[in-house]
């Protein structure tokens, strides 16, 4: 059965490159998803909260932790292990469509982070290069930082 657990502010959840066969769901409290967690390229992808779940891509393809996990505030988990998640799933069938839901949002986010990075780059090279304003160049380096996350 699903475990509950908590961690205080501050606290690593998980670490970027760690391997573990589970996903959590928040019950209270905030997390960040951090790329490079304490390199010079660190970067705060995003901030999840209560009714959200995460680590389940890694769970599902059984892969190493793509972003280190950190609690933003006191937080309360639960923490489904990889030999439980069918059974979960047959016990909370409407936990299904909300995780297909988030992941299917998170994808589309990917998707017009994507599209701003193509809009960009094609800007950059069909224009000259003095006409470009404040924006353009605030986009690029965003652009430039999630190459390196």
């Amino acid at each position: 059965m699903p475990e509950n657990i908590t961690f205080k502010k501050g606290e690593i959840v998980y670490r970027e490159g760690s391997f573990e066969m589970a996903m959590y769901s928040i019950k209270k409290g905030t997390i960040s998803i951090v790329a490079n967690y304490g390199k010079d390229s660190e970067m705060l992808l995003t901030e999840e909260g209560e009714g959200e779940y995460f680590g389940h891509l890694e769970l599902i393809e059984a892969i190493p932790r793509s972003a280190t996990i950190i609690a933003k505030e006191d937080v309360e988990l639960e923490k489904i292990m990889g030999d439980e998640f069918g059974s979960y799933l047959s016990l909370h069938p409407e936990e299904s469509m909300i995780i297909l839901t988030q992941m299917s949002s998170r994808l589309r986010e990917i998707g017009r982070e994507l599209h701003e990075v193509y809009l960009t780059i094609d800007e950059y090279i069909s224009k000259d290069k003095k006409s470009h304003d404040e924006s353009f160049f605030n986009r690029l380096s965003r652009i430039i930082k999630l190459g390196k996350g």
